[in-house]
């Protein structure tokens, strides 16, 4: 019976790693990069396309603007690579790779698969 368990948790072990990758880990890569190249750009209608109805409303110009200032100051944007996923939460986490440094990006998809929060930070690394 023990043997039967550990043999249940190592599948499920697998099978909950895999879900980092796949259908949903794609799709919040590319929203992620999407929304990251809008801020990089100060697209405010590039930003807003794929969040949901909640979300858009709490976008303001003057924290787009700012944003893409520090965006830029860290030199080009050479996209994204997977850091970190919750699959249950539908919550994703990736390092937006910069010239000068790196930074968090974090994003969390509703059940529509539209972004229910867009976050980034500084990264430990630089930024």
């Amino acid at each position: 019976m023990k043997s039967r368990r550990v043999i249940l948790a190592a599948l499920l072990a697998v099978v909950l790693a895999g879900c980092s990758s796949g259908p949903a880990a794609d799709r919040a890569q590319k929203l992620a990069d999407d929304a990251t190249k809008a801020v990089y750009n100060d697209d405010m209608a590039g930003l807003t396309a794929n969040m949901n109805a909640a979300l858009v409303p709490t976008v303001t110009r003057a924290q787009l603007g700012d944003l893409s200032d520090k965006m830029h100051a860290l030199g080009s944007y050479d996209g994204l690579t997977p850091s970190g996923t919750d699959s249950l939460k539908s919550e994703y986490d990736f390092k937006a790779k910069f010239d000068k440094g790196t930074w968090t990006v974090m994003i969390k998809l509703d059940g529509d698969g539209k972004i229910a929060a867009y976050r980034v930070a500084p990264s430990s690394t630089g930024g």
